[in-house]
């Protein structure tokens, strides 16, 4: 079924203003394959988010998406000549890896609309205030969570990082309380350790922020905060930049509650990281 036709099948479920957009996308293809959504919703006289919520209405993963059905639509029409007027020669010698951070771009900007800025003025409080910062993804999820805790520590102290088969795990899931802040990076359909030990930081009162790739994932009946990161039909290496632009956006929130702390934390934590590597490259020495 092409572009035109799923529009046609869904215009009457679409809002006010995403029909705007069905109504502009149908005459003005060419238009839509060669420019970004907000220029798109500048023209259909809508919001940018506007533009995004219509590709989701239509079963897209995002804007780059409803492009591609475009241009696959009007390449079926006349031989593709309905791309001519779109593409100058040498935007078709655009290296491969700058339409893949291209991408990557526009997978941000779509996922920027969905995130609730309330909500993430919340979670990086609940960080700041925190006494204690456990950070939990396994499988996949693993090293997004080293990664995680590895920059935080650099940052403020008591920030751990819980690991199902580590030998303190009960003792750690045990000390968390009220003032405890817990992220947890869900991107497995079913984890019955996540599970179980976000089930217990709930009934000990802990903050519980989430980040999971579908907004049906189980988790969210215990989060305090939910983001979903993930957009449909998106591999996970289309993600894994959102992830890192989101995580990025959150910490620079928790840092901006106190920035003078954080920077003093982060020079002692520097001195400490030097005199280890001082004293390391002075043993050496004795040994040779």
């Amino acid at each position: 079924m092409s572009i035109n036709e799923e529009i046609e099948r869904r215009f009457v479920r679409l809002s006010k203003g995403q029909r705007k957009v069905a109504q502009f996308v149908r005459n003005n293809p060419t238009v839509v394959i060669g420019n970004g959504a907000a220029e798109v919703g500048r023209q259909a006289n809508v919001s940018e988010s506007t533009v995004i919520r219509f590709c989701y209405a239509m079963d897209l993963s995002g804007y780059v998406e409803l492009q591609d059905k475009i241009r696959s639509y009007l390449m079926t029409q006349n031989g593709g000549a309905s791309l001519q007027p779109t593409y100058s020669s040498n935007k078709l010698d655009v290296p491969s890896f700058s339409k893949v951070m291209q991408r990557d771009i526009q997978n941000i900007q779509d996922t920027i609309h969905l995130i609730n800025d309330n909500m993430l003025q919340k979670s990086s409080k609940w960080m700041h205030e925190a006494e204690y910062v456990y950070i939990l993804g396994t499988r996949q999820a693993a090293p997004i969570a080293n990664w995680l805790s590895s920059t935080m520590k650099t940052l403020r102290p008591n920030v751990k990082q819980l690991r199902s088969e580590s030998d303190d795990i009960v003792q750690q899931i045990n000390s968390m309380g009220e003032r405890t802040t817990l992220i947890v990076f869900s991107w497995d359909k079913y984890s019955n350790d996540i599970q179980t030990i976000v089930e217990i930081a709930k009934k000990k009162k802990a903050k519980i922020i989430a980040i999971t790739c579908s907004a049906l994932a189980s988790i969210r009946e215990y989060a305090s905060a939910l983001f979903t990161l993930g957009l449909k039909k998106q591999s996970t290496l289309d993600i894994i930049p959102v992830l890192f632009s989101f995580l990025h956006a959150l910490i620079e929130e928790m840092v901006s509650q106190n920035k003078a702390q954080y920077e003093k934390y982060q020079q002692s934590y520097e001195q400490v990281e030097n005199n280890l590597l001082f004293l390391d490259a002075a043993r050496e020495k004795q040994v040779f």
